[in-house]
């Protein structure tokens, strides 16, 4: 049966373990649909690229912010970058819902399987468990408390420092405050206990 949907028609594929866009291995070979398996083999095949392809998008970015150019010049760059970042948005659109991962304790996990696949996968195989628990974050609460205090601070110290050197600043410093803020704030998130959602079927391994 597919993970994906529990489809008796399958095609087994070799899916990327974690969603890191130019990696292709470590992999795990799973049982997809036909038509998620046309998607995630599409994927493995361009990943590699996406490097390269994000390097083209930040140049194209910081031409049409910094660099003074004519209005067709810098239209083209933000249409090169738009255009690249959507491009991408719609082939890892094409990625299942199950990708498998590690956990940092070691486990591989395969979330968001079908309720009654998982159930076969139980029987079939003894190794395999079911758990409706969060998936653990990738560090320790401590971890995501210490770079939020620093990342909050770091906005407040900029912010004081912007505003009282007595000069005009560089825009994109100005830029930097509300993004360290705001990553800030996003890591104080991550630092708070996890509640169960909606049940999430995974597979560690033996």
């Amino acid at each position: 049966m597919a993970v994906t949907d529990g489809a008796a028609d399958l095609e087994w594929v070799e899916v990327p373990v974690g969603r890191w866009a130019f990696q292709r291995r470590p992999s795990q070979r799973l049982p997809l649909d036909p038509r998620t398996a046309k998607r995630t083999r599409r994927y493995v095949q361009l990943a590699p690229w996406s490097l390269l392809t994000g390097l083209v998008t930040l140049v194209a970015w910081l031409a049409a912010v910094l660099v003074d150019v004519t209005p067709s010049i810098r239209l083209t760059a933000v249409v090169v970058a738009g255009a690249d970042q959507l491009v991408w948005l719609l082939v890892r659109r094409g990625l299942p819902r199950q990708i498998p991962y590690r956990t940092r304790f070691g486990d591989l996990r395969i979330p968001e399987v079908p309720a009654e696949v998982a159930q076969q996968w139980i029987s079939q195989n003894p190794g395999v468990t079911a758990t409706d628990e969060p998936p653990p974050r990738p560090h320790s609460r401590r971890f995501y408390a210490g770079w939020s205090v620093g990342l909050v601070a770091a906005a407040i110290g900029l912010t004081v420092v912007l505003a009282n050197d007595g000069r005009e600043d560089f825009i994109l410093f100005w830029v930097l405050v509300p993004v360290l803020f705001v990553a800030g704030v996003s890591m104080a998130l991550k630092a708070q206990p996890q509640s169960k959602a909606d049940p999430r079927w995974t597979w560690p391994p033996t």
